[in-house]
């Protein structure tokens, strides 16, 4: 122990979870808090779009929206698992201040970092403060529990959603993304009635979800995060119907935030922005009498 006394514990970087489509061309009010998060002009933003198909393509509408607002960006190019275990690779995010995973389809994600030592890189510098962001795909696979595919529709049911281990940044929530747009509150109830341990996040597009080192949840962007809370479950019967039958689903507690609103993880309690000052307006002097 030095005469300073002994150094404070690193704090975990935030968790950014975005709904996908986000905005790119006007205000980006979702992709700039980003950068403002890993430190503004200056941030260094390892780009991995390694869920996409079109790596190059993604890679270079990122980079250029970030350099934008003054960040320096790398790409870090994963083709094979082996290219994840790389030094040249590892090396990209020497000295990062966020990672972003674009979008694409999450089981890639996790079929080429799952395991490898680019994964437990950037597990460790999370929890080392490196901001973590991901859109579309990339929100889903941020996750200890991942929603690796399913089907739209409102009523749950028990074949309606697929779970698989995402990267494991976050292990009391399950991601779910373009929400609103791709009608999918079914299989997030049913990720939910499965596992009522997890609270489901669903997100709409151009919309984030950032959760920070004390698990509070704050929400931005223009669409609304749904918020599936289990943890008060009183009765489902998802194990027992048949694969083609709704499920019943009691006691879940839904919360639907848009920007500005909040989520407390350990509290389970939602927060919301304090309403107008209440100022009285000052009494007209009475009338002389004449």
């Amino acid at each position: 122990m030095d005469a300073e006394g002994p150094k404070p514990a690193p704090t975990r970087g935030p968790l950014v979870a975005i709904g996908g489509a986000e905005d790119k061309v006007g205000d980006r009010k979702v992709l700039s808090r980003v950068v403002e998060l890993a430190g503004g002009p200056g941030a260094v933003i390892a780009v991995l779009p390694v869920a996409s198909m079109i790596p190059g393509q993604l890679a270079a509408t990122y980079e250029s929206i970030f350099e934008s607002f003054g960040a320096t960006v790398r790409i870090v190019r994963v083709r094979t698992r082996a290219d994840a275990d790389s030094p040249e690779v590892l090396a990209t995010l020497d000295g990062a201040s966020a990672a972003f995973f674009t979008g694409g389809a999450q089981g890639r994600i996790v079929t080429l970092l799952g395991g490898t030592k680019l994964a437990q890189k950037i597990r460790r510098a999370h929890r080392a403060g490196l901001v973590v962001a991901g859109t579309s795909a990339g929100a889903s696979a941020l996750c200890n529990h991942m929603i690796a595919q399913g089907r739209a529709g409102y009523a749950p049911h028990r074949q309606s959603v697929t779970m698989a281990p995402g990267l494991g940044l976050t292990k009391r929530l399950v991601v779910d993304q373009h929400f609103g747009q791709r009608h999918r509150i079914g299989r997030l109830f049913a990720a939910v009635a499965l596992n009522p341990y997890l609270m489901g996040v669903g997100i709409d597009e151009d919309t984030a979800m950032i959760l920070d080192a004390k698990n509070r949840v704050e929400i931005i962007g223009n669409g609304t995060v749904t918020i599936v809370d289990g943890g008060r479950i009183l009765h489902t019967d998802i194990h027992e119907v048949a694969d083609d039958r709704p499920a019943a689903l009691l006691g879940l507690s839904v919360h639907v935030l848009t920007a500005g609103h909040g989520f407390d993880v350990e509290t389970r309690v939602p927060t919301w922005p304090e309403g107008p000052e209440w100022i009285a307006a000052p009494r007209p002097s009475p009338e002389p009498h004449h």
